[in-house]
């Protein structure tokens, strides 16, 4: 995985969410770890300001500040985009 070692989480899905997501790993044929771990990186990008992401990643290591940068810069032209 980029960004470093994974921590396990146990979440819970509702009943819409989990036939959606069954649909969706059905036809794209990824796993739930790849799809959750995406989606809830686009979202938190899309919800935390540039500052707040760097902040958050400070306290790791310099090369997970330098994955935030791209990771803002490539949200930022995948937005440009539309």
């Amino acid at each position: 995985m980029k960004g470093g070692k994974m921590s396990k989480k146990k979440i819970e899905l509702s009943e819409k969410v989990t036939k959606l997501v069954q649909k969706y790993l059905e036809i794209s044929g990824g796993n739930l770890d790849e799809l959750t771990n995406e989606a809830l990186l686009t979202y938190l990008t899309d919800h935390l300001k540039s500052s707040q992401i760097k902040d958050a990643l400070k306290e790791r290591d310099e090369a997970d500040a330098n994955y935030a940068d791209k990771l803002i810069h490539n949200e930022i032209n995948n937005l440009n985009k539309f």
